[in-house]
C-alpha cells in the first residue's frame, strides 16, 4: 500500500466529512483496490419530534399519537400510512436512519401531501439503512429491523421499516425509495408489493436523495391494487421539483388493473440464468401460468452486463457529490430545499460514520484518481444496457424476472460486494434504465417468500402494474 494512496484517501474522506484513523482508511483503501465493501453497525436511539414508536419489529421511528388525517374520502379513505425517514414530513423528526443528520421540517414533501389528500391517514416515519445504503435492514443507527416473517433472515433494505411496517400489518401503505433496488428488495424479503415508479415520475421535493440520477419515490403494499391506487395519486409534476416529469397514471375502474389479454410478457434470459436454480425455476413455473390470463410469455435476450458494479459505481459518486456539495449536484438534489441543504452540511461536519465510509469512499476515491473515467464507464456500461432493453421492449410489451437472484438471506451473512450482487443484481439495472418495476410475493421455497419483477417502457407504469396484478392472481 503506497504513501501517496492513503495520503489521497485521507483528502478525499475530509472533503466528505469522515474522520476516521488511518488504520480504517488503509481497510477501505484495499477495498478500493479489490472492489469489495464490508460492513459494520452503530446502534443508537435518539429523542425527537413525535412520539418513538416500540412496535416489535423497530420498524417506526417518530410517530404521531393520532395517525394525521386530511380528509375522509378518497382512493386511500381508512388506509394507514408510514413514511421512510428520507421523506418530509412537517413536525417529526427525519433522520435518513443516521445519528448524525436531524431536521424538523416546517413542510411536508408532495409524494406525501398526495397521498393525505387521497385519504390516507399517516402515522409517522419508518426506519431504514443510513441514508439509503444498504440492502439488509441491519445498519440503522436506530437499531436492526426485524422481518416479521421470520427474524432469522434480512427485512431486507434500504427501506427495511417500511417493508417489516406493511408486512407486520402495523399500516396499509409505506412510502419508500428506490435507487438500486431499495423498495423491491425489502419487499422481496418481506413477501409484499414493491413499486419503483418511473425515474421523474414521482416529484422528490422533501426527499434526501442519495444518487439523483437513480432515486425514485414508490409505494409498499401488501396488494398489488393499493400500490396501483397510491401510485397514481403521487404521479405528476410538482413546480417544487424541476426535474418532475408532467405524465400521470390513472385506471378508470378498478377491472382497469385486470385487462392484460392480448399482451406479450418478456422472461429475459440473463437474469434467470443469474439466479439461483430454485429461485429461477420457482419464478418459471407462475410465469408459465401467465397463459391462463391471455398474456403470452416468450423468451427474449436481455444481456445486463456489468450493470451491477455500474449502478455501485454510479450511486456512490454521486452521494459523494452530493455530500461534498451539500445536497447539490450538477442542477439536481436536495439543495432546491435550503433546510435539507442546511441538515446535509451538519451531517458532514458531524461524521456520516463508518458504515455509509465502507460503502462510499471506494468508489468516490476511485472516481477522484481516475478523473471521473470510472462514472463515465459506468455511465457508458448503463447506456449499453438500456439500448439493449429498448430492443426487448420491440418485441414485448413487458418483462418478468426474478426479483432477487436467491431466497432472503439469513441475517449477518451480507458482508462482502460478492454478498451485494445476488441481492441487487436484478434490480439495480432498472434504476440505471429509469423504467418502472414493480415485485410481487409468488410463490415460496422452504418457507421464505420468493418474488417476481414486472418491468416495463419508461412511463408506462400502468402496465407494469397490470402484469404485476396478473402475476399476483396466478400466484400460489
Amino acid at each position: 500500500m503506497s504513501e501517496s494512496g492513503l495520503a489521497e484517501m485521507r483528502t478525499q474522506a475530509d472533503r466528505l466529512g469522515f474522520d476516521l484513523p488511518d488504520s480504517i482508511l488503509e481497510e477501505i483503501l484495499e477495498t478500493a483496490d479489490a472492489g469489495e465493501e464490508r460492513a459494520t453497525a452503530a446502534v443508537r436511539t435518539t429523542e425527537g419530534v413525535g412520539r418513538r414508536s416500540e412496535d416489535e419489529e423497530n420498524a417506526l421511528l417518530a410517530v404521531f399519537d393520532e395517525p394525521r388525517v386530511r380528509t375522509d374520502s378518497g382512493p386511500l379513505a381508512g388506509k394507514t400510512l408510514v413514511v421512510k425517514d428520507n421523506i418530509a414530513v412537517a413536525d417529526l423528526e427525519m433522520t435518513c436512519g443516521s445519528a448524525a443528520y436531524s431536521v424538523v421540517p416546517s413542510f411536508t414533501a408532495p409524494s406525501v401531501d398526495r397521498l393525505l389528500e387521497a385519504g390516507a391517514g399517516l402515522v409517522g416515519k419508518a426506519n431504514m439503512e443510513p441514508f439509503a445504503m444498504g440492502p439488509t435492514g441491519e445498519f440503522s443507527d436506530f437499531g436492526h429491523v426485524t422481518n416479521p416473517l421470520d427474524p432469522d433472515i434480512v427485512a431486507g433494505g434500504s427501506s427495511s421499516g417500511s417493508a417489516a411496517a406493511v408486512a407486520a400489518g402495523t399500516v396499509d401503505v409505506a412510502l419508500g425509495s428506490d435507487t438500486g433496488g431499495s423498495i423491491r428488495i425489502p419487499s422481496a424479503c418481506c413477501g409484499i408489493v414493491g413499486v419503483k415508479p418511473s425515474h421523474r415520475l414521482v416529484p422528490r421535493n422533501g426527499f434526501v436523495d442519495f444518487a439523483p440520477s437513480l432515486d425514485t419515490i414508490g409505494p409498499m403494499t401488501r396488494d398489488v391494487s393499493t400500490a396501483a391506487s397510491a401510485l397514481a395519486a403521487m404521479a405528476g409534476r410538482d413546480p417544487r421539483d424541476p426535474t418532475s416529469a408532467d405524465r400521470s397514471l390513472a385506471f378508470e375502474t378498478s377491472d382497469d388493473l385486470d385487462d392484460v389479454d392480448g399482451l406479450t410478457v418478456g422472461i429475459p434470459d440473463t437474469p434467470f440464468e443469474r439466479a439461483s436454480d430454485e429461485v429461477a425455476d420457482a419464478v418459471r413455473t407462475i410465469t408459465d401460468r401467465l397463459s391462463t390470463l391471455g398474456i403470452e410469455t416468450v423468451p427474449v435476450e436481455l444481456d445486463l452486463g456489468d450493470t451491477e458494479a455500474a449502478y455501485l459505481n454510479i450511486g456512490a459518486a454521486e452521494f459523494s457529490w452530493l455530500v461534498s456539495g451539500n445536497g447539490v449536484t450538477r442542477g439536481q438534489g436536495t439543495g432546491y430545499d435550503e433546510t435539507l441543504r442546511q441538515a446535509f452540511e451538519s451531517a458532514r461536519e458531524a461524521g456520516l460514520g463508518e458504515h455509509v465510509a465502507r460503502r462510499i469512499l471506494p468508489p468516490a476515491f476511485l472516481d477522484m484518481t481516475s478523473g471521473g473515467a470510472s462514472y463515465a464507464a459506468a455511465r457508458e456500461e448503463g447506456l449499453a444496457f438500456s439500448a439493449r432493453l429498448e430492443t426487448a421492449f420491440d418485441a414485448v410489451d413487458a418483462l418478468v424476472t426474478p426479483t432477487l437472484r436467491v431466497r432472503p438471506p439469513a441475517v449477518e451473512t451480507v458482508t462482502t460486494r460478492a454478498d451485494l450482487l445476488p441481492i441487487l443484481g436484478n434490480t439495480a439495472p432498472f434504476n440505471i434504465a429509469g423504467t418502472p418495476a414493480v415485485t410481487v410475493s409468488v410463490t415460496s421455497v422452504d418457507g421464505l417468500p420468493v418474488s417476481a419483477q414486472a418491468v416495463a417502457p419508461q412511463f408506462e407504469d400502468a402496465r407494469a402494474l397490470r402484469v404485476a396484478r396478473a402475476l399476483e392472481r396466478v400466484a400460489d
